[in-house]
């Protein structure tokens, strides 16, 4: 009986060991951050601070694009006299098309 008993936690044991050293652990990469992580700004501030002087927030917030389609909508308004630096852009954007 003593045998078998210890035959048997000798059995479990390997099973162990072999099972830990079989498998390295699992590493999950960092996800790239999106451009407006990547700045660290915060587009809704951007949102009020320099697209509230020529419109209603509510205008902008009523137009429905993904974050390229809203990058070429900050693209234009710069070209019409906004003052946003690139980053200021990306916030920005990504903040509109996630909301």
């Amino acid at each position: 009986m003593l045998k078998k008993t210890a035959l048997a936690l000798l059995v479990a044991a390997l099973m162990l060991f072999a099972v830990g050293c079989s498998s390295e652990p699992a590493v999950t990469p960092e996800p790239e951050p999106t451009p407006g992580e990547a700045t660290g700004l915060d587009g809704e501030a951007i949102l009020n601070a320099k697209c509230g002087s020529c419109h209603s927030i509510d205008q902008v917030l009523a137009q429905q694009y993904d974050a390229v389609g809203w990058a070429a909508v900050i693209d234009d308004m710069i070209t019409r006299g906004a003052d946003l630096t690139d980053d200021e852009a990306a916030a920005l954007a990504e903040y509109l098309s996630l909301r």
